[in-house]
């Protein structure tokens, strides 16, 4: 009889257990894309100011607002908000190195990406949607899309100008 009690303790912890790990797995993506995607709109890539993504510095051994940002890389960051309808991401990074751009949900998966392989030497024009109503729209399984280009830096002393002016192309707009 005394075995009856402890089974049913060690399923209630069990299913304590359960529970919180099911719930950290769901919400830390979730708050970690919101929290990114508010200091990104507050460092000038909200709404109301997409066509001026965010362009960080060249990273560092400073570098963390990305845990492990990488050094060969120039980003553009842009937070696509869809709740006011599609969104136009438009580049033409005329490069013959790796470049590519990646849209990543509010629970931050990667729902779609491009590359220079992908483009060739062709500008990109993209529109972002959450309904496939539109003609080619890419749907978004959320209505906050963050959108992170990438150019690599081949060589730092080098066609900076080439990249930067690659990156800078990044546009995003609701028309």
């Amino acid at each position: 009889m005394l075995i009856r009690p402890i089974a049913l303790r060690i399923l209630g912890v069990l299913a304590i257990a359960a529970a919180v790990h099911f719930s950290v797995v769901w919400a830390v993506p979730r708050v970690m894309m919101w929290k990114l995607l508010d200091s990104l709109g507050q460092a000038g890539s909200s709404a109301n100011r997409m066509q001026s993504p965010v362009l960080p510095p060249l990273a560092d051994a400073t570098s963390r607002r990305v845990v492990m940002p990488n050094p060969d890389l120039l980003y553009g960051l842009c937070v696509l908000d869809l709740e006011r309808g599609p969104v136009i991401v438009r580049a033409d990074p005329k490069l013959s190195t790796y470049w590519s751009i990646a849209l990543y949900s509010s629970n931050s998966d990667n729902f779609f990406v491009l590359n220079d392989r992908e483009a060739g030497q062709l500008p990109v024009e993209l529109r972002i949607s959450t309904t496939a109503d539109q003609p080619k729209a890419i749907v978004a399984p959320s209505k906050k899309v963050l959108l992170l280009m990438r150019v690599l830096v081949p060589d730092r002393t080098q066609g900076m100008d080439a990249l930067e002016a690659a990156r800078s192309s990044l546009r995003c707009s609701t028309s």
